[in-house]
């Protein structure tokens, strides 16, 4: 047992060293005059606490009116999320809304894309706040004509409250993850609420209908990317790109999130995808094993302690840059802690997201 862990372990310690190596060399793109054509879409339902202030958001962004649509497409909701669009005064707004028969984020971002008029594609969701200039920062990168997709970074708002932490200091652990691995060419993830590409790459490489995920708009469109052109895929470390979500504030809705988050993963076809987090799930679990043995025989202290230590060690070095650019260094006091309670959590939403069904927007979905 004790050479498996420690080949886990050690196979676990090059890849956050690579995500690491991959986070220091993403680079913001700085001052760019490019301005073509940008499609913002954002797939809605029953987002009536939301409507107004992400129309807030969305008009505040400084770019050229004439070049900027917002599509918000309305995917049968069932509260006053459609009226209060329609009440929208902004100018370069245009509501879209699903026919009967086809539902869900995936179909609606292919709907919308029939009346997207943009070069460039930006997708979000409808609980995020944005800096003035994330259509911008964002678009700035495909002044680059080899660049076809561009990962943006996402946090949560900030709010107090142990749970609410430890559920940040997770979501930032994946999005620095994906970063990294995006830094060395070789994307496994990204988040939906924050992703840019050009619309003739997303009607040549969309598969959605190929796959059977109820998610997964933004991570199989990045595998397809990433499978035709692996070098074409940037991450906008920017401050001006960052956007900012809602975290889950119920440990039932956390759970729930989490699942539908795992359970997209059984559609993967992309090898480093599958090979990360295959070894996520193995490390965590040996640490588990480890600490359970320890619980009953001293013997496997010394053991448990080393691979805490160094499991923490290169987390630590990966987090604390990912923090530090998110400005959420309040967080590092928890990462010690973090790393006991995650591997236990990690393999109980792995279970769960396989074997019971979860709820998305309303709508139950199956396993």
């Amino acid at each position: 047992m004790q050479i498996i862990v420690l080949f886990i372990l050690f196979l676990y310690l090059l890849l956050i060293l690579k995500y690491w190596v991959g986070w220091t060399k993403n680079k913001a793109t700085g001052v760019s005059h490019f301005l073509p054509k940008v499609s913002v879409i954002i797939a809605m339902r029953n987002e009536q606490e939301k409507v107004l202030h992400l129309l807030s958001e969305l008009s505040k962004q400084v770019y050229p009116i004439d070049k900027l649509e917002f599509i918000l497409v309305n995917d049968h909701s069932t509260d006053s999320t459609l009226e209060l669009l329609v009440d929208s005064s902004i100018d370069n707004l245009r509501i879209v809304n699903m026919p009967e028969g086809i539902f869900g984020k995936k179909s609606a971002i292919a709907f919308a894309m029939k009346e997207a008029s943009g070069e460039i594609i930006l997708a979000s969701d409808a609980d995020c706040s944005f800096s003035p200039l994330w259509v911008h920062t964002m678009v700035a990168y495909f002044a680059n004509k080899n660049i076809k997709f561009v990962s943006g970074p996402v946090s949560y708002h900030k709010q107090k409250g142990v749970f609410l932490g430890l559920q940040t200091l997770e979501f930032i652990s994946l999005i620095g993850s994906g970063a990294g691995a995006i830094g060395v060419k070789n994307s496994i993830f990204c988040n939906g609420a924050n992703m840019a590409y050009r619309k003739d790459d997303f009607l040549e490489l969309n598969n959605f209908e190929n796959d059977n995920a109820e998610s997964g708009d933004d991570v199989f469109l990045l595998h397809s990317v990433k499978e035709k052109y692996k070098d074409a895929i940037a991450f906008a470390k920017d401050e001006n790109a960052i956007v900012l979500t809602d975290a889950v504030r119920s440990a039932k809705g956390f759970i729930n999130q989490r699942k539908r988050w795992t359970a997209k993963t059984s559609g993967y076809k992309d090898f480093a995808s599958i090979y990360a987090s295959f070894l996520v799930l193995f490390t965590n679990l040996s640490l588990v094993l480890l600490f359970v043995g320890y619980l009953y025989s001293g013997a496997y202290f010394q053991l448990f302690l080393l691979f805490y230590a160094l499991k923490f060690a290169v987390d630590f070095l990966l987090l604390f840059p990912v923090l530090s650019f998110f400005k959420r260094m309040d967080l590092v006091k928890w990462i010690f802690p973090f790393e006991l309670f995650y591997a236990f959590y990690i393999v109980l939403i792995v279970v769960l997201s396989f074997t019971k069904s979860f709820e998305w927007k309303g709508r139950i979905h199956n396993k």
